[in-house]
C-alpha cells in the first residue's frame, strides 16, 4: 500500500489481515520536503469499526533503521474497518486516512480475496526505498494549470536592418593607426578605426589641387574683369558687341575651370560612402559609421589596399533580430504572438524575449515551407549572438487547461518524450506523453499522464538503471 500527503509518503507491506492473529506490518515513511527517510518518531495504526464502536490501535516501533519502522499488534474481530496510519515524530504530525480494510474469520478467505486482487505489472520497474533514500530522488504530483498555447519553431539571431556595416578603403592605399582595434572591441559611431595614405598620382596629391583652384580661381576673376571692361566700351561704341560676347564666353569657361576644381579638392576632403573616410592631410581617416561591435578585422598596420578593399565590419548587438521559421500550417497563429522565448543549447532555461517590433514578408519560402518571422528585440548584455540559432518559443493570447509537470519530469528517447510515473511506493512505470506546450518550468501533457499522477523530477537516471532488475524481491522487505 502507498499513501500520500503534504508532508509524508507511506509505503506499506503486510499479509492478509486474519481476526485474532498477531500481524507485523513493514512501515516506510519519506519526508516530502527533501525525500529523505523519517529517522525518528513512531508510527501507530488506527481500526474504526464500520458500525462506529472504538477505535482499536496498534501500536509501532522506533525506527529499526532510517525510514524503516514495525508496527506489530493482534487484529480485532472479523468486518470492515476504516483504518489510518499515524506519524508521531518530533516537529512532524500526520495522518494517512488509508480507506477501509477487511479482517477476515480465517486465513483461507483472507487468502482467496488477496488472490482475487490484479497481479502486479511485471513490466514494472522496481526502485528500492533503500536506493530512493540513498540517492538524489524526488517526485512531484502532476496537476492541472492553465498555459498559454506555444509553438515551437527553428530560430537564428541576426543583425538588424542597418545594424552591419563594412568599412572599406575609400581609395586604394597604405593603411595605418596609431593602434590596430581587436575583434570584439566595442566602438562608437564617428569613432576613428585607422586612416588611409592614398597612392597619389601626379597631381592628386593636396598641394596640387589647390594650387588649381588658385589658378582657376584667378583665371575667373581675370575673366570678369575684362568682361566688366568690355561692357563698358560697348556702352561707349569703342568696341564691336563681338568684343561683349568672347569677354562673357570666357568668364563661363573660367567658372566651369574653377568648379571643377574645387569639386576635386572637396572631393578629396569630403566624407567618402564607400569607407566612411574622410580626408585629413594627405590621409583618409576611417570612421565606424555605427555604434556596436567589431566582427571582423580585415586591416593589417602597413598593407597596402585597392579602393572598395574591406577592411574592419562592425556589427550593432545591443539590439538584434529574430528570425523564426513559423510552418506553413502554423502561419495564422502569428498574429496571435504575445510573447516570446529562445531555447539556446547549453543554457539550462530559455531566454525570455520582448519583442519591440515583429514583422513577415507574407510569402512561403518554397525551399524551407516556411514562413520567416522577424522580431527586432533588445540584447542587454550580449547575451544573444549574432548567427546563433535555437528553438523560438513562440507564445499565443489563446490558453489551454491541462495536466502540467515540471520540464524536470520530461525525458526524451529518440526524440520521444516520456516520464517514470510512480505506481507505487517501489514501482514505477515509463509512460512516452504527448506534450501540449511550454511555459516557463512547466510543460503541459496532452495524453500519458492525468491529474494526481506522480512522476520523477529527479533521480530518473537511477530508475532507468533499476528498469535492468527482474522485478522487486520476491520475499519483500525484512524488518
Amino acid at each position: 500500500m502507498t499513501s500520500w500527503t503534504d508532508k509524508t509518503e507511506l509505503y506499506m507491506e503486510y499479509p492478509p489481515l486474519v481476526a485474532g492473529e498477531t500481524v507485523r506490518f513493514a512501515v516506510h515513511l519519506t519526508r516530502l520536503n527533501d525525500f529523505s527517510a523519517l529517522n525518528a518518531g513512531r508510527p501507530s495504526i488506527q481500526m474504526t469499526p464500520e458500525s462506529g464502536d472504538a477505535a482499536v490501535t496498534l501500536p509501532g516501533s522506533e525506527p529499526l533503521r532510517p525510514g524503516a519502522f514495525r508496527v506489530e499488534g493482534k487484529l480485532p474481530p472479523p468486518g470492515r474497518y476504516r483504518w489510518a496510519l499515524v506519524v508521531d515524530a518530533p516537529g512532524l504530525g500526520d495522518r494517512h486516512d488509508l480507506g477501509m480494510a477487511t479482517v477476515f474469520a480465517d486465513r483461507e478467505a483472507a487468502i482467496a480475496d488477496a488472490e482475487k486482487r490484479p497481479e502486479t505489472d511485471p513490466a514494472a520497474i522496481a526502485y528500492l526505498k533503500e536506493q530512493q533514500w540513498t540517492n538524489a530522488f524526488a517526485t512531484e504530483r502532476v496537476r492541472e494549470a492553465e498555459l498559454r498555447t506555444s509553438v515551437r519553431v527553428p530560430a537564428t539571431i541576426q543583425p538588424m536592418t542597418g545594424g552591419e556595416a563594412i568599412v572599406a578603403a575609400p581609395a586604394a592605399g597604405r593603411f595605418a593607426a596609431d593602434m590596430l582595434v581587436s575583434i570584439g572591441a566595442r566602438v562608437r559611431a564617428g569613432e576613428a578605426l585607422g586612416r588611409l595614405e592614398p597612392r597619389l598620382t601626379a597631381g592628386d596629391d593636396r598641394a596640387t589641387l589647390s594650387a588649381e583652384v588658385a589658378e582657376a580661381q584667378a583665371a575667373d576673376d581675370a575673366a570678369r574683369i575684362e568682361q566688366e571692361r568690355a561692357e563698358r566700351l560697348v556702352a561707349d561704341r569703342a568696341v564691336p558687341a563681338r568684343r561683349l560676347e568672347e569677354a562673357r564666353r570666357a568668364v563661363t569657361v573660367a567658372g566651369a575651370r574653377l568648379r571643377a576644381a574645387e569639386a576635386r579638392l572637396a572631393q578629396r576632403d569630403q566624407t567618402l560612402g564607400t569607407g566612411g573616410g574622410a580626408a585629413a592631410g594627405n590621409a583618409f581617416i576611417l570612421r565606424a559609421p555605427i555604434s556596436g561591435k567589431v566582427a571582423d578585422v580585415s586591416a593589417t598596420l602597413g598593407a597596402s589596399y585597392d579602393e572598395g578593399a574591406p577592411l574592419f565590419k562592425i556589427v550593432k548587438t545591443d539590439e538584434v533580430e529574430l528570425q523564426a521559421l513559423v510552418p506553413a500550417a502554423d502561419a495564422g497563429m502569428t498574429r496571435e504572438i504575445e510573447a516570446i522565448a529562445l531555447e539556446v543549447p547549453g543554457r539550462p532555461d530559455p531566454v525570455p524575449l520582448r519583442p519591440r517590433h515583429m514583422h513577415d514578408s507574407g510569402v512561403i519560402n518554397s525551399a524551407t515551407r516556411a514562413l520567416t518571422v522577424k522580431f527586432e528585440v533588445d540584447n542587454p548584455g550580449g547575451q544573444l549572438l549574432i548567427g546563433q540559432t535555437g528553438t523560438a518559443i513562440l507564445y499565443t493570447r489563446n490558453h489551454l487547461r491541462v495536466p502540467a509537470v515540471s520540464k524536470a519530469a520530461v525525458l526524451m528517447e529518440a526524440g520521444r518524450p516520456y516520464v517514470f510515473v510512480q505506481s507505487g511506493g517501489e514501482r514505477f512505470a515509463r509512460r512516452f506523453v504527448e506534450i501540449a506546450g511550454r511555459e516557463g518550468d512547466l510543460v503541459g501533457i496532452r495524453s500519458g499522464v492525468v491529474a494526481g499522477d506522480r512522476v520523477v523530477t529527479r533521480g530518473a537516471y537511477d530508475v532507468q538503471l533499476a528498469s535492468a532488475a527482474k522485478g522487486l524481491p520476491a520475499e519483500g522487505h525484512v524488518h
